[in-house]
């Protein structure tokens, strides 16, 4: 690293408070409002460096390195207020613009190309600079009288071959964002005209003096007062507002920042919902900060600190100096409210600031909360930035990108455009209050939030969660350069689309209680460290193009339902971008990435539509190059089975090596898909003979005694047990006749649990082994009506295996046969719902790929979206294979809290478990 001169700007030590300023020169004029405030701020805190603010411009391409220098000089001479010496007036702080002319304020060179990471050395460079507060006794008391400490300096870095980054770094006694953006514009324009040999043209600046003079005509009129009563009625009632984190803490000399850059997809997303609502895109930002503030609160209302140029006077937009103000901003936003409400209090609220934006926001907080002790307007910052994000010199793009900007004693949001018309948001959070890994969160739910209701902004805000969006970025540098360009290697099923016959499992959804959108599943899997985005991308939507069922639209009109498989250039699953979501969780601890987790699968759940076939979303906990992360596969209940998770699991990996150019073409995949055929094929068959067949056998099924009502329960008790079974004979599987009987002996004595005469039960059984090799809800549901306390386990056999091809039929017969159709359901009363499922298993092939550790599953059962219970009990038993051949049991049971206690219903169930092992131990 090497340095051609030094730094412009010094950083001496602390300054005096109590320096006495010199007398006042013929040039003096005021301070500006701004700049007061300020300058109070800084006197009463010497050695406070937070007032320190600053940015950079990215040039990548050729650069004349001297001419960009000139410019820069030739701008800040035409500024001459910029560098300033302090005096003492009788209407108090003075400015006199200090010019040297022996003194060229040309940035420094710098070249840190030699370095590991030449941009972060630079930024290091000049964070080190930010984070030395100013001399005030040298701008009151210089050791010459042009000797005055330079408030706005510059730094001139060569980070690489054409790559330079023009620092920029100034206090905010000396120019606001507003400023910068004019000086900056005027650089490229002088640099520009040198290069290219033409005149700039003369300076677009007006002087400091038309601020000043348009303050002090404005403090002393009329709509002064107005304005300021006109923010006190607007306020009336308003309450302080609760620190974010609970807690307060003074703001250090530099915040932490996390940046999220939204991607294509949500930031058109926020664009369609504010043109929807004719609001643009800041109001909406400022709407979900908002809800994003009172979901961590808890309060009724939101009071947000926003920015405003307070610049509405002729010729005040044109000079580069410290004019900003900070206004309160008051939106109600509790969870019922929906976006389309905060859009519009939003616009509402930025008008009114807007009309009213002069009065200084600590004005109006004197008035409105007398006892306040803070600075400035309470509440978290909105800055919401219109400035050039991307200049020109001289063809050169200048891509600017902020680095601090102010105090932050909690919480500070910022928005702008860059130059590709992405949405960037920048969240600055005070270090005594947030860890990085906190800010990281709460920076990834902020935008998720934002992007999440601007995609439902019709959704009461409550059930929009909020979690880290997909902010990938680039991909890495050793990224292989097929990533993007390697062909889908294996047959895949995108032939199939258009309309799909119903198969029984969305029958068996329409019948259920709850709405169809919420019901969905989670897989949770352990991934192997280092991951990269693009391929991983790419493998989940092949994954969509081979599977039909990850591509399947539900339509409902009038009480009638019909579903739909989009052809893959349709479908959400292969075309959006936010379908699959990273979450960098490298040195989290194990809790908070629980959470995280959890919230993902909230927020993942939440975002399914099946009505638009957005039925699969990933979430990629990306934990770095040295650790395995974690894949959440959430899915819609149509879409997948346990058979279809499996075949995921087993695909994925193959796929994945494909595209990231580190495995063979995974031909042995096979074809995919046949979920058409395979439905035609059911309502064929339910109209059968052999199917006809079976009719006498489920009419005497559903002849049975009258219906039981069972009271139905949201949630209820939920526990698991566990238990094995030896490999059994041919015939029922061993896990349904052990557990079942053990039901029906436990349910004897409790009639809370039967319909007084039998155990009615429905059983839902994994795919037969002739269904296609597909992703989606092939099981099958039948009923039955076990006898109640049997004599070990041979009744139950006997029972289910009568039961015609292992109750395929029932289903079949209900509700794909016309004729069939007033076939009752299975059973009279939902009863006990069971199901059997295999548990998912690490492919062979696949090292470093598999199922989470169990404990890390438990937050997601209560994810699932399941509908109200209205039976006493539904149980899940998951089989995973065990010694000899046998069995180890994993069941989860949903106890109804309308009919039992807790404390009851784990006692029912450690009871029935315990019983249906003994009932599957060997005899003897």
């Amino acid at each position: 690293m090497s340095a051609t001169s030094s730094p412009t700007p010094a950083a001496p030590a602390a300054p005096s408070a109590t320096a006495a300023p010199a007398a006042v020169a013929p040039d003096a004029v005021p301070l500006t409002a701004a700049q007061t405030e300020f300058l109070a701020a800084q006197s009463a805190a010497p050695g406070y460096a937070g007032h320190n603010v600053g940015q950079y411009v990215e040039l990548a391409g050729p650069v004349d390195t001297e001419a960009l220098r000139d410019a820069v000089a030739a701008a800040l001479d035409e500024a001459p207020w910029l560098r300033f010496r302090l005096t003492r007036g009788d209407d108090g702080p003075r400015q006199s613009p200090v010019r040297s002319p022996g003194r060229p304020r040309r940035p420094a060179l710098l070249d840190t190309s030699g370095a590991a990471d030449p941009v972060a050395a630079a930024l290091g460079l000049v964070r080190g600079q930010l984070a030395c507060p100013p001399r005030l006794d040298l701008l009151t008391d210089p050791p010459a009288p042009g000797d005055v400490p330079d408030l706005a300096g510059s730094v001139l870095v060569t980070v690489g071959p054409g790559h330079h980054l023009l620092v920029q770094f100034f206090h905010q006694l000396a120019v606001d964002g507003h400023g910068l953006a004019l000086l900056n514009h005027r650089i490229a324009e002088l640099y520009t005209a040198a290069v290219r040999g033409r005149p700039a043209g003369p300076s677009p600046f007006a002087p400091v003096t038309a601020l000043v003079e348009a303050e002090s005509a404005y403090a002393a009129s009329a709509e002064r007062r107005s304005d300021l009563a006109a923010w006190t009625r607007r306020l009336a009632g308003a309450a302080l507002p609760a620190p974010l984190r609970g807690r307060s803490a003074p703001p250090a000399d530099t915040a932490l920042r996390r940046t999220v850059l939204l991607d294509a997809a949500d930031t058109a997303a926020v664009e369609a919902a504010a043109r929807s609502a004719g609001v643009t895109w800041g109001e909406a930002v400022l709407a979900a900060t908002a809800a994003h503030t009172t979901a961590r609160t808890g309060a009724a209302e939101a009071l947000l600190a926003v920015y405003a140029a307070a610049r509405t006077a002729p010729g005040t937009l044109r000079v580069p100096a410290a004019a900003v103000n900070i206004l309160p901003v008051r939106i109600a936003a509790g969870p019922a409210d929906t976006f389309r409400d905060l859009l519009a209090r939003a616009a509402a609220e930025t008008a009114f600031l807007r009309r009213h934006q002069r009065v200084r926001g600590t004005e109006v907080a004197r008035a409105v909360w007398p006892a306040h002790a803070g600075t400035r307007v309470p509440g978290p910052l909105v800055n919401l930035r219109p400035f050039e994000t991307e200049l020109d010199f001289a063809g050169v793009p200048g891509r600017v990108v902020s680095l601090a900007s102010g105090p932050v004693d909690d919480l500070a949001v910022s928005a702008s455009r860059s130059p590709e018309g992405l949405l960037r948001l920048d969240l600055d959070a005070n270090p005594a209050l947030y860890e990085p890994a906190e800010l990281d969160s709460e920076a990834a739910g902020f935008a998720a939030l934002l992007a999440g209701l601007a995609r439902r902004p019709r959704t009461p805000v409550g059930r929009v969660a909020a979690v880290r969006p997909g902010a990938d970025g680039p991909a890495p540098s050793n990224a292989a350069p097929s990533d993007a360009a390697r062909p889908v290697p294996v047959p895949a099923g995108d032939h199939e689309a258009g309309p799909l016959t119903l198969l029984p499992a969305a029958h068996r959804l329409r019948e259920a209680p709850g709405p169809a959108e919420g019901a969905h599943e989670h897989v949770l899997l352990e991934v192997p460290a280092g991951l990269r985005t693009a391929p991983l991308r790419r493998a989940l939507t092949t994954l969509a193009r081979r599977h039909p069922a990850l591509r399947l639209a539900l339509h409902r009109a009038h009480g009638v339902w019909s579903q739909e498989v989009l052809a893959a250039a349709e479908a959400p699953a292969v075309t959006d971008a936010t379908a699959l979501r990273r979450y960098p969780v490298a040195g989290l601890a194990p809790g908070a990435r629980a959470l995280l987790v959890t919230a993902a699968a909230r927020a993942a759940g939440d975002a399914l539509d099946p009505a638009t076939a957005s039925v699969f979303r990933a979430a990629w906990f990306d934990a770095g190059p040295a650790q395995p992360g974690r894949l959440l596969l959430t899915a819609h209940t149509l879409s997948v089975d346990d058979v279809s998770w499996q075949l995921l699991l087993t695909e994925l990996p193959a796929l994945y090596g494909w595209f990231a150019g580190s495995g063979a073409a995974p031909d042995a995949l096979g074809r995919a898909g046949g979920l058409t055929a395979w439905a035609s094929g059911l309502a064929t068959l339910a109209q059968s003979p052999a199917r006809v067949r079976e009719l006498p056998y489920w009419t005497e099924l559903a002849d049975g005694p009258a219906a039981r009502a069972w009271p139905a329960a949201e949630g209820g008790h939920r526990t698991v047990t566990r238990f094995e079974v030896p490999a059994g004979p041919p015939g029922p599987h061993p896990v349904d006749v052990a557990l079942l009987a053990a039901l029906a002996r436990t349910a004897a004595g409790r009639p809370r649990l039967h319909d007084g005469a039998r155990l009615p039960v429905e059983l839902e059984l994994p795919r037969p082994g002739t269904a296609p090799r597909t992703a989606g809800r092939l099981s099958t549901v039948h009923g039955v009506r076990l006898p109640l306390d049997p004599d070990g386990t041979e009744p139950v056999r006997r029972l289910l295996a009568a039961v015609p091809d292992a109750g395929r039929g029932q289903e079949q017969l209900r509700h794909l046969n016309p004729q069939t159709s007033a076939l009752p359901a299975g059973t009279p009363g939902r009863g006990v719902a069971y199901r059997r499922r295999a548990a998912l298993h690490a492919p062979d092939s696949a090292p470093g790929w598999g199922p989470a550790p169990d404990g890390e599953w438990a937050a997601l059962g209560a994810l699932r979206g399941d509908p109200p219970l209205t039976g006493p009990v539904e149980l899940t038993a998951t089989v995973a294979a065990g010694p000899a051949g046998g069995h180890r049991v994993t069941v989860h049971w949903r106890w109804s809290s309308a009919l039992f206690d807790a404390s009851e219903a784990a006692g029912l169930a450690e009871a029935a478990t315990a019983l249906a092992a003994r009932f599957a131990a060997p005899a003897g």
